[in-house]
């Protein structure tokens, strides 16, 4: 299908932004539709008109036998011939089609194939020429069906055949033939402007869609670009910034080890002041560093989030023993998963319902997960502080801290890394909190991520 290919580019190449370039793509299709039907007319014409030859000489019509002869060098002329124009081709051809059925009917009448030639004729200029040239052929035959019930009333040509006929059978018989003429013509019309509608529907919305791809391409080429950046940052932060930082810290502990006693009042609060900005710059960069990491290096296991979480409890026993807190749990879903990123999930949101406790009451934490058709969702709630509604959504934005740090400790990390760790499964999370009376955090992954696992690990094995 070459020609539907070559097509298909041109209107690519137009993009169909005007009625204009509709009507050309139009046009090229039915030149091409041309092109192959006259490649393969002189060998389908000889194998269609030579047993009619053949007949002819038997039947002892030789004119009629001498008009296919002629039909078919026509057709071989149309074919082979090198420097005949697109068009020309197309008018030879009917021309000639229209003398063959006209023959065909002056010498077999309805009992031959002229009928049919005039009928295909129609519909083969409703494929090769604009509709208006279809509805004129419609006319033709009409002419052609008059003039031959003229010749039939009044005997003007001697032909054997035309004396089988009567005035009333054959308007019985032509008849048909120009209704369906104009039938086929008017669907075929519809056909066209259909076949044209949706072709300028389907290209468009492939350009639409290609444009898209295209922006989304790009799209994805500056993140990558943003993300080499951060990776940049982090390796700085991981190395050049580290390294001054702990000689600052090195040096004020020197400092005050050696000088202490020499020092008045206000050199020793500097000191302090000095100690505790570092300590916290150095906490920052190692919070920013760890959130780089996040989702790097790391390889999808199946995790049984029940063992997980046993762990995560073991390792904070000493907090929950001194806090006397409580924490009960339901059972929890098996699923792959980036275990060393889901294990500090847990425990930010552990710790943070610790942290961020009544001072009157102790901790009751609840974790819990439901499977869900695309998703497992967990919650984790406690009966401690809770959030204000007008920071329900800062609280998710790294170092942002909502409370005195000397009330609270931390860097406001802990939840930015949660939010990332939930996204990074295919999730999200989010919290719903009641001021005073406690908070509900809720995170969900997503069942796709995990058959993604799945299917990794089955092909590791392979």
């Amino acid at each position: 299908m070459k020609w539907w290919l070559a097509y298909k580019k041109l209107v690519e190449n137009n993009t169909f932004r005007s009625a204009q370039y509709e009507m050309r793509a139009l046009s090229f299709w039915r030149d091409k539709l041309f092109t192959n039907i006259i490649l393969y007319l002189l060998p389908i014409s000889f194998l269609a008109l030579l047993p009619g030859i053949v007949m002819s000489f038997i039947g002892q019509i030789p004119l009629l036998a001498l008009f296919d002869v002629m039909a078919v060098l026509c057709f071989a002329f149309i074919t082979l011939h090198p420097t005949l124009s697109l068009y020309a081709r197309k008018v030879i051809l009917v021309i000639c089609l229209y003398l063959l059925s006209i023959i065909l009917l002056i010498y077999l009448g309805s009992f031959g194939p002229g009928l049919l030639y005039l009928l295909a004729l129609t519909i083969f200029i409703s494929l090769i020429f604009p509709i208006k040239f279809a509805f004129w052929s419609v006319a033709g035959n009409l002419v052609i069906c008059i003039l031959f019930s003229l010749l039939i009333q009044f005997s003007l040509i001697d032909a054997s055949i035309i004396q089988h006929y009567t005035l009333g059978s054959w308007i019985a018989v032509s008849s048909n033939l120009v209704i369906l003429s104009a039938v086929i013509v008017a669907s075929i019309h519809l056909l066209f402007n259909g076949l044209q509608t949706t072709i300028v529907k389907e290209f468009s919305l492939q350009n639409q869609l290609k444009e898209e791809s295209q922006a989304l391409e790009r799209m994805l080429q500056k993140m990558e670009a943003k993300n080499a950046e951060l990776e940049q940052f982090a390796y700085i932060a991981s190395h050049d910034l580290q390294e001054p930082l702990a000689t600052i810290l090195s040096v004020v502990a020197l400092l005050d080890k050696q000088y202490k006693e020499k020092l008045d009042v206000n050199a020793l609060r500097y000191l302090g002041f000095l100690s505790q900005a570092s300590s916290r710059m150095q906490a920052l960069i190692t919070g920013l560093l760890e959130y780089s990491r996040i989702g790097k290096e790391t390889e999808l296991e199946l995790v049984d989030c029940n063992q997980l979480l046993h762990q995560v409890l073991t390792e904070c026993a000493e907090q929950i023993k001194e806090n006397n807190a409580a924490i009960s749990s339901d059972f929890l879903p098996t699923f792959y998963a980036y275990r060393a990123e889901l294990k500090l999930l847990f425990e930010n949101l552990l710790s943070n319902a610790l942290k961020f406790r009544k001072s009157e009451l102790s901790p009751q934490i609840t974790v819990k997960a439901t499977e869900e058709q695309d998703k497992y969702l967990f919650l984790v709630r406690d009966n401690g502080i809770g959030i204000e509604k007008k920071f329900i959504q800062k609280i998710f934005i790294i170092f942002q801290q909502l409370h005195a740090k000397s009330k609270y400790a931390g860097i406001g990390i802990g939840l930015a890394q949660c939010k990332k760790i939930a996204e990074l499964h295919g999730g999200k999370i989010w919290v719903d909190s009641i001021p005073k009376q406690g908070s509900t955090f809720y995170f969900t992954i997503s069942k796709d991520f995990t058959s993604y696992g799945n299917t990794i690990k089955a092909n590791t094995a392979h």
